[in-house]
C-alpha cells in the first residue's frame, strides 16, 4: 500500500509540473485562440479561468521563475527525494516551459500586421493546441506509468537526469 501511495503521488507530481509550459502557453497564447473565437462559452471560460492564472503568472514571473529553476536543480542534481521517472517527467515539463517561452517571445516580436491577420491567429491556434495535445499526451501516458517521448526534450531530459546520478 506504501508503494501505491508512493507511486500515485510521483506520477501526481509529474503531471503537476505541466502546469508551468501550460501558463506560459496562455500568457503568451490564451487571449488570441480565446478571445478569437466566437463562442460565448470559450470567452466566459477563458476570462473566469485560465485570464486569473495568466494574471498570477504575470505579476509574480521572477517568482515562478526562480521556483521553476531550483525545481529544475533540485531534479537534475538528484537532491529531491524523487524516483528517475517523475525527476524526468519534471524536467521534461521544465524543458517544455522554456520552448513555450522561447516561442511565445517569438511570437511576440511578428509584425502587428501579421500577428493579427488570419496568418497570425492561426499559428497561435495551432501552437496553443499542439502543445496542450502535448500536454495531454505527456500527461496519459505519465498516468500509467510509461515515459512520454517528446522528440529532442525527452533526450535532454534523459541526460539531465544520468548527469544527477554522475555528481
Amino acid at each position: 500500500m506504501k508503494t501505491f501511495l508512493r507511486t500515485a503521488l510521483e506520477r501526481s507530481i509529474s503531471v503537476v509540473a505541466f502546469i508551468f509550459p501550460f501558463i506560459e502557453l496562455s500568457y503568451y497564447f490564451g487571449a488570441k485562440v480565446f478571445l478569437s473565437t466566437e463562442s460565448i462559452l470559450l470567452k466566459i471560460f477563458y476570462l473566469n479561468n485560465i485570464q486569473k492564472l495568466t494574471n498570477f503568472y504575470q505579476n509574480n514571473v521572477y517568482l515562478i521563475f526562480i521556483l521553476m529553476i531550483g525545481i529544475f536543480i533540485g531534479c537534475s542534481r538528484g537532491s529531491l527525494p524523487l524516483s528517475k521517472y517523475a525527476r524526468f517527467n519534471i524536467i521534461q515539463a521544465i524543458l517544455l516551459n522554456i520552448i513555450c517561452s522561447c516561442i511565445g517571445s517569438i511570437y511576440t516580436f511578428l509584425p502587428v500586421i501579421l500577428r493579427e491577420s488570419i496568418i497570425g491567429i492561426t499559428i497561435a491556434n495551432f501552437l496553443y493546441l499542439g502543445v496542450i495535445l502535448l500536454i495531454v499526451y505527456s500527461s496519459i501516458l505519465i498516468y500509467f506509468g510509461r515515459y512520454p517521448k517528446i522528440p529532442v526534450i525527452s533526450e535532454a531530459a534523459k541526460l539531465q537526469v544520468q548527469r544527477g546520478y554522475s555528481d
